[in-house]
C-alpha cells in the first residue's frame, strides 16, 4: 500500500518587521472607536481568512503597501455587479496606517520559508484557504506572532497576518486618522464628494 508523505514542517522566521502596514475597515465599524476597530481581529475570527478557519482565533490581515491594499480591495470586488464606491458611504472602507514592531513572523515569502510550512514555491497560485487555514492554525498553536506572506492580490506585494488579541502578536499602533475611500482608492471623479 503506498504511503502519503507528510509535508515538511520547519517554519522559518522572517527578520523583525518594524514599519508601516495598511488595513481597510468599513466606515460604519469605526464610528464608536476608530482606533480599536482598526486593530480588531474578531471579524476574521468569526468569518475566517487565508490563515485562520471561521470561528477560530483573531487575525489582523494587513497589506505591506498601500498598493497591495488597493489590489486587495479590487480583488474583493472582481466579478461583483457593483464597485466599492457605489456602496453607501457608511459601508465604504476607510484605510488605516498601522505601525508594527513585531518578531516571530513566519516566512511565507521565500521558497525556503514556504517549503518549511509545506507550501509549494508557486504559492499563492492554486493554493486555497483549505490548505492554508490548517497551517495558520498550527502556527497559532505554536505561538508564532503571525505570517508574513506573498499577496494573492498583487504577486509582487506582501501582506502580514498578525495573530492578535491573545498575546501572540503586539497590537499595532494606529498612525494618524483614517482615510475615506476617495482619499486612497482610485474612485472615478464623478463619484467623489464635492
Amino acid at each position: 500500500m503506498p504511503t502519503t508523505e507528510q509535508p515538511k514542517w520547519a517554519p522559518q522566521q522572517r527578520p523583525r518587521h518594524n514599519g508601516r502596514v495598511f488595513r481597510y475597515v468599513p466606515h460604519h465599524a469605526t464610528q464608536r472607536d476608530p482606533d480599536q476597530a482598526a486593530v480588531d481581529g474578531t471579524h476574521a475570527q468569526r468569518e475566517g481568512g487565508r490563515w485562520n478557519p471561521p470561528g477560530s482565533f483573531p487575525v489582523l490581515y494587513t497589506s505591506c503597501t498601500e498598493a497591495v491594499a488597493i489590489a486587495n480591495l479590487r480583488r474583493r470586488y472582481r466579478g461583483s455587479p457593483f464597485q466599492p464606491w457605489e456602496l453607501d458611504e457608511s459601508d465604504q472602507p476607510d484605510l488605516y496606517d498601522l505601525d508594527v514592531d513585531q518578531d516571530r513572523l513566519v516566512d511565507a515569502l521565500s521558497d525556503i520559508g514556504l517549503d518549511g510550512i509545506g507550501l509549494p514555491p508557486t504559492y499563492p497560485d492554486h493554493v486555497g484557504h483549505g490548505v492554508t487555514q490548517p497551517i495558520g492554525a498550527r502556527l497559532h498553536g505554536e505561538t508564532y506572532a503571525g505570517v508574513w506572506c506573498r499577496s494573492a492580490a498583487d504577486r509582487t506585494g506582501e501582506e502580514i497576518a498578525l495573530f492578535v488579541n491573545e498575546g501572540h502578536a503586539a497590537t499595532p499602533t494606529v498612525a494618524g486618522s483614517a482615510r475615506r475611500l476617495w482619499e486612497w482608492f482610485p474612485v472615478p471623479d464623478e463619484w467623489k464628494p464635492s
